[in-house]
């Protein structure tokens, strides 16, 4: 009887792991799919403002994929492909170099953005690793294109930020 009761529990228990195992990698899909989804691509309903945290939100959580660098090289304007293109020599340049911190900052701070006349600017401070880096998003609204009417990144400025190093 004692031997039921304690396989009876055994069993119920694994169920019930095996849940909290699905609710977590549930979860994680969710999370994945909102920062690194083949969904998220250009549209003419998000502003500059979303753009760049779309960038950043996938950079911050890129995987062994480079799923994220691939968001981030979709908000590329046409014109900035042109320049930092193809995906595999994107890849290198975020990888190293100033824009390096986007993977892993720490604390990030968005200023407001600044739109004229179909262009936009908007300055984005990150601290992580001991650095402060300050980076200038430059994005236009397309007006030809597969992407007409949506904001693309056309350029970002890196800028650290002398005598301002955080102390670990």
């Amino acid at each position: 009887m004692m031997v039921r009761i304690c396989i009876a529990w055994i069993s119920a228990l694994a169920i019930v792991c095996l849940f909290a195992v699905a609710s977590v990698s549930n979860a994680q899909i969710a999370s994945e799919e909102l920062h690194l989804g083949v969904r998220l691509a250009p549209s003419p309903e998000l502003t500059p403002e979303q753009v760049v945290q779309i960038q950043l939100n996938a950079l911050r959580h890129n995987d062994s994929r480079d799923r994220g660098i691939e968001v981030a090289f979709r908000f590329a304007s046409p014109d900035n492909k042109l320049q930092t293109g193809p995906l595999a020599r994107f890849t290198r340049m975020l990888q190293q170099g100033p824009y390096k911190l986007m993977f892993a900052y720490d604390n990030a701070s968005f200023d407001p953005v600044e739109i004229e006349e179909g262009y936009a600017r908007q300055r984005v401070t990150l601290i992580g690793s001991g650095l402060v880096v300050a980076y200038e998003f430059y994005l236009s609204r397309q007006t030809e294109g597969g992407c007409i009417g949506c904001w693309m990144t056309d350029a970002v400025i890196a800028k650290r930020l002398s005598g301002l190093q955080v102390q670990a």
